[in-house]
C-alpha cells in the first residue's frame, strides 16, 4: 500500500514537473504599445446578477481603449432581478457601445446559447468572453491588442484571480485556481493546452464559425470555453496562444457556501466524461487517485500505526509538489504566500479529496442546481 501510494505520488510529480516546465516556456508579455487596431465585441451572459454588474460596468467603463473599438453585448438568461435596469443606469449616456439581447429559453446550455446568439449580431471581428460577476483591468484590451498584433492568433486564453477575504472557503478557492491556472498555463507551453476560463477568452468570429460553434455540445450544460477550446486545438493547433500578462488579470468572485462550491464542481465536472482529450482526462484521473491516497493512509495509520512514519512521508511529498506549482501562480498574480495561506493549503489537503469523493459521486447523477435551476445528465 504505501510503496503503491509513492509510486503514485512520483507520476503525479513528473505531471506537475512537466507542467512547471511548459509554464517556464511561455514567455510573460509587457505591452509593447501597439496603436489599436483590433476591434472587440465583448459578450456578457447574466443571470441574477444584479449584485456584481455595477463593478463590471465600472470597470469597462475604465478601459483604456477607444471606445470605437469595441462593444458590449450582455445576453439575459431569463434573469428575475432588476439586473437590466443597473447596465442601463450605468451605461446609458457613455460612449460605449451596447445592447442587452434576450436568450432563447428552455436551453439544456443556457450559457452556450447566450454567446452564440450575441455573436450572430456582433460587429466586429474578434469575441471576447467575461462573466457578469468579474471586474477587467484598465489595460485589458490594449494588452490584447498587442498580443494579437504580434503573435497573429484565431484564440487566446488569459488568466483569471479571486478577490477574496481570509475565510478559509475563500482561500480553499483561491487555492484551487492557482492550481487551474498553472495546469492552464503549463499545458499551453508544452503544446497541450488542457484548460481555458470562459471568463477570460477570445477568438475570431470567423474562427468560431469555422468549427460550427458549440455544435455537439449544445446538450451539456457548462464547457463554453473547454468544447470550444477542444475544437479549435484540433483545427488551429499553431494558433492558439496564452497570454501571461498581469495586465490581462480578470478577477471574479469565490462563492460564499460549501454547497454552492459542491453545485458548481459539479457542473465543472459534468463536462469532463464528453472531452475528447485524453491528456484532460489523464490528469484528472491522476488528481482523483492522488486525493483519494489521502483518506485512505490516514484510515491505514489507523489500524496499522507502525506505518505512521511512512505515510506522514507520502503526506509531505504531496504538499511539496502542491506547493511547488501553487508558488508558481502567486508569483504571477503578485501575491503573498502568508502562513495562514500554508495552513489552508494543508487544510486543503485533506478537504479536497472529501469535496472530491461528494462531486464524484454526484456527477454519476449529474444533478445539480445552478444559479436557480436544476440541471440533469443526459
Amino acid at each position: 500500500m504505501i510503496w503503491v501510494g509513492f509510486i503514485i505520488i512520483s507520476l503525479y510529480f513528473f505531471a506537475i514537473a512537466l507542467l512547471c516546465i511548459g509554464y517556464k516556456m511561455v514567455p510573460y508579455f509587457s505591452v509593447v504599445g501597439s496603436v489599436p487596431e483590433t476591434k472587440f465585441s465583448i459578450v456578457i451572459p447574466f443571470r441574477n446578477e444584479a449584485e456584481n454588474l455595477s463593478a463590471l460596468a465600472r470597470s469597462l467603463q475604465q478601459l483604456h481603449y477607444p471606445t470605437s473599438h469595441f462593444e458590449l453585448i450582455f445576453v439575459n438568461d431569463a434573469s428575475e432581478d432588476n439586473s437590466e435596469d443597473i447596465i442601463i443606469q450605468h451605461l446609458k449616456g457613455s460612449s460605449i457601445d451596447f445592447q442587452i439581447l434576450q436568450n432563447t429559453p428552455n436551453q439544456l446550455s443556457p450559457k452556450k446559447t447566450a454567446i452564440t446568439k450575441a455573436i450572430s449580431i456582433a460587429k466586429h471581428p474578434w469575441i471576447v468572453t467575461t462573466d457578469a460577476d468579474c471586474e477587467v483591468p484598465t489595460h485589458w484590451l490594449r494588452i490584447l491588442n498587442d498580443f494579437i498584433l504580434k503573435t497573429e492568433p484565431v484564440c487566446v486564453a488569459m488568466p483569471v484571480d479571486y478577490t477574496t477575504n481570509n475565510s478559509f472557503l475563500h482561500l480553499y478557492q483561491q487555492l484551487d485556481n492557482w492550481s487551474l491556472q498553472a495546469v492552464t498555463v503549463g499545458s499551453f507551453g508544452l503544446g497541450a493546452m488542457l484548460l481555458s476560463n470562459g471568463a477570460n477568452f477570445a477568438y475570431t468570429k470567423d474562427t468560431f464559425k469555422s468549427v460550427n460553434g458549440f455544435e455537439g455540445n449544445l446538450h451539456i450544460a457548462s464547457g463554453d470555453d473547454m468544447f470550444l477550446l477542444e475544437k479549435l486545438k484540433r483545427r488551429f493547433p499553431e494558433k492558439i496562444g496564452y497570454l501571461k500578462s498581469r495586465n490581462a488579470v480578470v478577477t471574479t468572485k469565490p462563492v460564499e457556501t460549501w454547497k454552492q462550491l459542491i453545485s458548481q464542481r459539479i457542473r465543472w465536472a459534468s463536462k469532463t466524461a464528453k472531452q475528447n482529450s485524453a491528456a484532460t482526462k489523464a490528469l484528472g484521473l491522476l488528481v482523483f487517485v492522488v486525493n483519494i491516497l489521502i483518506p485512505l493512509s490516514i484510515l491505514l495509520t489507523i489500524f496499522c500505526p507502525q506505518h505512521s512514519n511512512a505515510v506522514g512521508a507520502l503526506l509531505l511529498y504531496k504538499f511539496c509538489i502542491d506547493f511547488l506549482l501553487l508558488w508558481k501562480s502567486a508569483q504571477f498574480f503578485r501575491k503573498r504566500f502568508p502562513f495562514f495561506s500554508f495552513l489552508s493549503l494543508l487544510g486543503s489537503m485533506f478537504v479536497y479529496p472529501i469535496v472530491t469523493i461528494l462531486v464524484v459521486i454526484s456527477s454519476f447523477w449529474g444533478r445539480y442546481v445552478w444559479k436557480g435551476r436544476r440541471f440533469e445528465k443526459l
